[in-house]
């Protein structure tokens, strides 16, 4: 059957970051590109609590993570503490909020800043974004203010066959670099070719750069489309520029129909546009001497565009060096735009040749920094070059005469990035591929450079980032933001030793001296050389003496050493290597209040680099949240509840009671809960909140009556309670104070009935069954007092929320009032009206057209009138949903809060709409993330309808709770958009917050079995990803991971790096004398406890010797009994350099119970060893296959049994042609995958035992991954490669290109842009109660960059309808950054042959959130009903993995 693609979490892995003013001229925005993702950032600074250096890496990450500062290494030690004078422990610390996020139809392979002229700007907020993508595309974005939404400007295409390098066809990287001087951006790709776009410049005479005016038209005419697209977005591929075109036509191009005010118009559109014509030439067209290009970059400080370019004419390699050295080149060349020439003006030749990348230097130091693996090398303006040695290789592999000599520093600087430090003379950051971090200075003599030294840092000693830095930003301020390609992504603040600071820090006086004061900070810098043993670099006496800049006498700036912190992180949870199916774990004394609110199984998978034990550890994946629960007890009567917060009032001082105004007490106590209210069908009760729930005894409550609202005024003075017919006013000890009755004003009769209220201090309003609404407000004789509504009267309403504005975020801001009340209000005819409570005649906003869902909600009193052509389409035109209610709430964290309208329809799908402001009116932007209900199935009773809760403060996060038959939290951190995190268990009739001194800042609900829990959410996890996460830091990288059911432990195999040593036969060890020896892992495996996240058994291997793959495996013991049990098994690689072949070993362990150590109840557990088997090959691949153990040695596939004995004895084998890579078992049934050879499918068969050949696979695939996937009777297998495509095979023997069987046929192939590095097949939770006796199964995949993904077979029919579905969605919408998505996930086949596309279930979700009435309009077109389309889309997502 077809499959389903979906992607369940975004990739986490950052590969690019750029900073720039992109939502506004004044903004300092962070772009960050994570594989296919665009987001926007901007940065806050939120005050936050110092930590020390943290004891274990969980503390480091939690601080990092959390809100605290990471301070390793940097204030260890008691000295300071002996002072009187103690440091401020509050610092501002650097926090990164999400503006927005985009998915692009591709892979980002760079990003620059381009600053337009003012006549090209258009729609642009700020700067403009040009944006590479894999292959040869580049996009122009800009930030539209209007519709808080990127716009596509231009499309740039590249991707010709002419242009493609005849000896690599696919494959080379790009590169996009942009002039400093905003005057050209050049991109790279098919290796040498070069995409030279010039930059539209103010008063650039656009006659002088093309020609004749006539040229100029007919050049740029293909350009008009994408001015149109960035209005429409549309456009047509076959109208794309033609970089092959002759630079001047043979006619002056003009149409004799055009009229002159025609042309005049379109040569004004032309004209806004921020690019002119681009050309593409081969580097060697700029110089003859240039091929094989290394990297090339805009070079600062000249009058033209100007590029270096580092290139190696020829090639060698290190085997080759006493042949050949110094093969690369480095030019400098200038562009003439004008006339579309180059002008090489210096050349350095007999470079070494492990030279990779050029970097430009900006003033004072200028010129470029050349960085290999050996040296760096600085070449300035005048083409002079002087570097330094980094490792003692360097001598063995260059002759270049200008390399001061640093080779003790031992560094490798292959894949290192390399930052500039703003504002230090030219200082720069150097980041190795281990994430060792050193400092790069220049030695100036006047204003040339003299010398490089390398200088490394003293309080990080190790590594500053987890492993390969990606890319390096500087964000202004001694701040850096740092992304990892398997490392967090971190916000680095640096600071000097010894540097004075810029404000007396707290608890010094105000009125000390200077001297005084001096003396203070000469005594703290004396701490500080205690505390770091000094300055142990010379750089900062190099810059007293004035050598390393160009400082003026007098110049203050501090010289001391660098300390770094990091402000922040973005949480990387892969590379997901290896992942495990897990059981959530609990203590004992827990495991009986956790019952039945724990979800089955979890993803347990590794993380983090493998050449640093940064970083490195587990990442926790779960789909529900488990809640930590407190307390639970049964309440089946309970229908609704509420907990307040009241407080005392005093008796008032004279100067208060002649204002009228009391005050409150201040108490410790009364800052938690002090009431829960609990309604019932009919009637009510309220009890004390305090180590138990006691029943309130002497007050004035009145139990009759179902209670609807509950809630506070008067800061917790006065506790309100809403019933059916009135409104009751309590003290804050439960003492009647006021009554509210709903009668009539005019007959005192008894009035309509309350159906909702809302309570938000001071305010009160009241829904009532007519429609009407009532608003009250507590008066400075604190009693509720109607207000004013002549705006709302005579109009019916369905529902209704209060929202605290702050100052300047849904209203201007104004210096009278800090915060704004906001009443919003949904009309039965489903207009949205929101009104300032200050005035209730007028409302702020109205959208008449709101039932429609539309992306972009602006101010609108009726529904946009339509033309419909067809009958069709005006009803679809017409078509509402129907919206249960809409609640305007707080979203966020501590770092960041933000307004969001989350609206709700009858069906319990949730739409998201962000508020911002335009420079006219308040507007709300749709998000692009819609929820669709997924109802629990069996539930004992279904739930009335509760709305929605907004709760201020749960664990820290302001949210929403979406009760009923799918609860769930509606959550957003700073660096996400909104999520809907579903809660484990059953569903749920309602929820409230609670907060007391045992559980902080927690809730209380009741489920619809009648069970009142009391809980938390749970700790240090993260709620970013649509999955939230917990990443376990555990010190060591991690290969493998299996989780062990029946001692509920989890076994890795960890790695760390040694020193290799060359062992001879005879076992002697070849001595190596030097410094920076070659490192090999070394392997052990461990168990890790699930109650504390830590290694309690370890196993050491040899230390060449390191585990590949870790299996638990059903082993048959017994060849009598039969009986069969579950073990570990391991298989490793012993690796003694490559003049040796490899060998392996299999390991079978067991894990058996012990004596746990004193006061460490989770070392109960130990690894056994059963048995070990040394064998030829590196043992690659394991499975279980009928009881037997499976391994893959080689080039050899062995199937042994384990004998009572415990020993194993070889039964069957099968020769392969490869290395196999990958062995999955489906009962007797085996597939094998190799690195060049792609599948094949056998079998195992008892009687007699072998191994035979059903079929395989003729095409060349290099596996990565592979799994089965049966669907009923059909047997489908998934493959993913190294190039990121997945392709889907069958076993179909009765197909006639099949031969029997003997070959798989290739059914479908579609790319995913992150590598998937496993498979695995898991059980499909059905959807529906009809679907329940199906068996059926999905496959989850796991990437390198950190995101989860599904793949799933539908129907035949299904797949054609949702084909048309997606195809209305492919064709009909704007996608990001001009891209096609169609085009994006195909993979050519290279024969020819007809492939079925996939399925893409984000395109679906597109069509999920459309505007309601253009998603029935698509989906009639594609012959479905839009439930029908919705319930399908529902049943392929995440809602097959409800036991998650």
């Amino acid at each position: 059957m077809p499959e389903i693609y979906t992607e369940l979490t975004p990739a986490t892995s950052v590969t690019h970051s750029l900073t720039l003013p992109f939502t506004s001229p004044t903004a300092s925005n962070l772009l960050i590109a994570k594989t296919n993702i665009l987001q926007i950032f901007t940065t806050t600074s939120v005050p936050t609590e110092l930590t020390l250096a943290p004891s274990t890496p969980d503390a480091a990450a939690a601080a990092g993570a959390g809100g605290g500062i990471d301070r390793r290494d940097e204030e260890q030690g008691d000295f300071s503490a002996e002072l009187t004078l103690q440091r401020s422990q509050v610092e501002d610390v650097a926090k990164l909020v999400l503006v927005a996020e985009f998915t692009l139809a591709g892979e980002i392979a760079g990003m620059v800043r381009v600053t337009p002229a003012e006549r090209s700007r258009g729609n642009a907020a700020g700067d403009m974004l040009l944006v590479a993508v894999r292959d040869a595309k580049l996009s122009l974005l800009l930030w539209n203010k209007e519709r808080f939404a990127v716009e596509t400007v231009s499309l740039h295409y590249y991707e010709r066959d002419e242009f493609a390098s005849p000896v690599v066809g696919e494959g080379l990287p790009s590169q996009l670099v942009a002039d400093p001087g905003m005057r050209a951006v050049a991109l790279r790709f098919a290796g040498d070719m070069l995409a030279v776009l010039p930059v539209r410049q103010d008063g650039e005479d656009e006659e002088m750069l093309d020609g004749s005016e006539g040229e100029e038209e007919e050049e740029e005419e293909p350009l008009e489309d994408d001015v149109v697209m960035a209005e429409s977005g549309v456009m047509d591929d076959t109208e794309d520029w033609d970089p092959t075109a002759p630079d001047e036509p043979e006619n002056g191009g003009r149409k004799p129909e055009m009229s002159r005010g025609k042309k005049k118009k379109e040569k004004a559109d032309k004209m806004d546009l921020p690019f002119l014509p681009s050309f593409v030439v081969n580097a060697s067209q700029l110089d003859d001497a240039i091929s094989h290009v290394l990297s090339l970059t805009f070079l600062h400080e000249y009058r033209e565009p100007t590029l270096g370019i580092l290139y190696s004419p020829r090639w060698t390699w290190t085997g080759w060096l006493e042949q050949r050295k110094d093969t690369t080149c480095y030019i400098v060349i200038t562009l003439d735009l004008d006339q579309k020439a180059s002008t090489p003006i210096i050349s350095v030749q007999g470079l070494p040749y492990d030279l990779f990348k050029v970097v430009p230097l900006t003033p004072p130091i200028g010129g470029s920094l050349l960085l290999g693996a050996n040296e760096l090398i600085h070449v300035d303006q005048a083409g002079k070059s002087t570097g330094v040695a980094v490792n003692q290789f360097a001598k063995r592999t260059t002759n270049f005469a200008g390399l001061a000599d640093q080779s003790d520093l031992c560094l490798a600087l292959e894949g290192s990035t390399i930052v500039e430090l703003d504002g230090e003379g030219g200082d720069l950051l150097l980041i190795t591929k281990e994430g060792t971090a050193v400092i790069v200075g220049f030695r100036m003599d006047g204003r040339n450079v003299s010398g490089v030294k390398v200088t490394k840092i003293a309080n990080h000693p190790g590594p500053l980032v987890g492993g390969l830095a990606t890319t390096a930003t500087s964000l202004g301020g001694r701040r850096l933001f740092v992304g990892c390609d398997e490392g967090d992504a971190r916000i680095l603040k640096w600071r000097r030793k010894g540097e004075k600071k810029k404000a007396i820090m707290p608890g010094l006086d105000e009125g000390l001296e200077e001297h005084e004061v001096e003396d203070i900070y000469n005594m703290l810098d004396d701490v500080d050389d205690d505390l770091y043993g000094g300055s142990s670099t010379d750089l900062s006496g190099a810059r007293k003496d004035n050598t390393f800049t160009d400082a003026k006498v007098g110049d203050h700036r501090a010289t001391g050493e660098y300390v770094f912190q990091t402000h922040d992180r973005i949480v990387n949870l892969g590379p997901f290597r290896s992942i495990s199916m897990g059981r959530p774990t609990f203590p004992l004394d827990s495991l009986e209040k956790q019952r039945g609110v724990v979800p089955e199984l979890e993803i347990i998978a590794t993380s983090g680099p493998t050449n640093t034990p940064e970083d490195a550890g587990l990442s926790l994946i779960r789909r529900s949240v488990a809640p930590t629960i407190i307390g639970h007890f049964a309440f089946p009567a309970c229908r609704g509840l509420w907990t307040v917060r009241a407080k005392s009032l005093k008796a008032p001082s004279p100067t208060e009671a002649a204002t009228g105004q009391e005050g409150l007490t201040p108490n410790v106590d009364e800052e938690y809960d002090r009431y829960l209210f609990v309604s019932k069908a009919s009637d009510s009760q309220v009890f004390k909140v305090g180590d138990a729930f006691e029943e309130l005894h002497g007050s004035d409550f009145d139990s009759d009556g179902a209670t609807l609202e509950v809630g506070v005024l008067g800061e917790g003075a006065r506790i309100v309670r809403v019933v059916s017919q009135q409104v009751i006013v309590y003290d804050c000890d439960m003492q009647l104070s006021q009554i509210v009755p709903m009668d009539e004003e005019e007959t005192g009769e008894e009035g309509p009935a309350i159906t909702s209220a809302k309570i938000l201090d001071p305010y009160v309003i009241l829904l009532r069954v007519d429609g009407s609404v009532l608003v009250y407000k507590l008066d400075k004789s604190m009693e509720l007092a109607e207000e004013e509504r002549e705006g709302i009267k005579g109009t019916k309403y369905k529902s209704g929320c209060l929202y605290k504005a702050r100052a300047g975020e849904l209203l201007p801001a104004t210096e009278a009032r800090d915060t704004d009340y906001i009443l919003t209000l949904l009309t039965e005819d489903q207009t949205l009206q929101i009104f300032n409570l200050l005035d209730l005649n007028t409302p702020i906003f109205t959208a008449g057209h709101f039932s429609t869902l539309p992306p972009l909600l602006k101010q609108q009193t009726q529904s946009a009138p339509t033309s419909p052509k067809t009958t069709t389409a005006s009803a679809a035109a017409s078509a509402t949903e129907d919206i249960a209610e809409a609640l305007l709430a707080d979203l966020g964290d501590h770092a960041s809060r933000e307004p969001y309208l989350i609206v709700r329809s009858s069906q319990d799908d949730i739409t998201f709409y962000k508020a911002f402001l335009t420079p006219t009116s308040l507007a709300f932007t749709k998000t692009a993330n819609p929820i669709i209900s997924t109802p629990r199935l069996n539930l004992a009773e279904t739930p009335l309808f509760r709305p929605m809760v907004a709760m201020e403060n749960v664990g820290g996060y302001a949210c929403v709770f979406l009760p009923g038959v799918d609860p769930a939290f509606i959550m957003k951190t700073a660096k996400s958009i909104p999520r809907l995190h579903r809660l484990a268990g059953t569903a749920v009739r309602a929820i409230s917050s609670f907060h007391t001194a045992s559980a902080d800042r927690g809730f209380v609900y009741v489920d619809v079995a009648g069970g009142v829990r009391v809980a938390l959410l749970p700790q240090d996890w993260n709620f970013d990803n649509p999955f939230h996460a917990k990443k376990i830091y555990l010190g060591e990288s991690l290969r493998a991971v299996a989780w062990y059911d029946p001692m509920s432990v989890c076994i890795a195999a960890t790695t760390k790096r040694v020193p290799f040593s060359i062992e001879e036969d005879d076992g002697a060890a070849t001595p190596d004398d030097s410094q920076l020896k070659p490192t090999i892992d070394s392997g052990a495996v461990v168990i890790i406890s699930p109650l504390t996240w830590t290694v309690v058994d370890r196993y050491p291997f040899a230390h060449n010797e390191v585990a590949l793959i870790v299996q638990t495996i059903s082993l048959e013991v017994s060849e009598h009994t039969k009986e069969r049990r579950q073990l570990v098994t391991v298989g490793t690689g012993i690796f003694r350099g490559e003049d040796h072949s490899a060998r392996g070993g299999i390991y079978v362990f067991e894990v058996i119970e012990v004596v746990p150590e004193p006061g460490k109840p989770e070392t109960n557990r130990k690894l056994k060893l059963v048995t070990r088997e040394e064998v030829k090959g590196t043992v690659s691949a394991l499975c279980g296959v009928n009881g037997y153990l499976l391994a893959a040695q080689g080039q050899k596939i062995m199937v042994r049994g384990l004998k009572e004995d415990q020993s194993l004895l070889p039964v069957a084998f099968m020769d392969m042609n490869c290395y196999v890579t990958v062995a999955k078992n489906f009962g007797g049934l085996v597939l094998f995958g190799d690195f060049a050879k792609s599948v094949w499918f056998t079998g195992f068969s008892e009687e007699p035992y072998k191994m035979t050949l059903f079929g395989k696979d003729t095409q060349e695939i290099r596996v990565v991954a592979a799994d089965f996937l049966p669907d009923g009777r059909q047997l489908f297998f998934v493959v993913a490669d190294a190039n990121g495509d997945v392709h889907v095979l069958q076993y179909d023997p009765e197909h006639p290109k099949s031969l029997a069987g003997q070959r798989l046929i290739h059914r479908c192939a579609f790319h995913s842009p992150h590598e998937i590095l496993s498979l695995t097949l898991l059980p499909r939770t059905p959807t529906t109660p009809s679907a329940a006796s199906e068996e059926q199964y999905l496959l989850l995949a796991a990437t390198r960059t950190g995101a989860l993904a599904l793949i799933t077979t539908v129907p035949e029919n299904s797949y054609r309808r949702l084909n048309q579905l997606q195809n209305q969605v492919v064709v009909g919408e704007e996608h990001v950054a001009g891209l096609n998505p169609k085009a994006f996930r195909h993979v050519p086949t290279g024969t020819g042959e007809f492939l079925r596309g996939v399925l893409d279930r984000g395109l679906l979700e597109r069509w999920v959130g459309m505007q309601t009435g253009k998603k029935r309009e698509v989906a009639e077109r594609a012959g479905l009903e839009v439930d029908a389309a919705r319930e399908w889309v529902r049943s392929v997502g995440e809602g097959a993995l409800t036991y998650l």
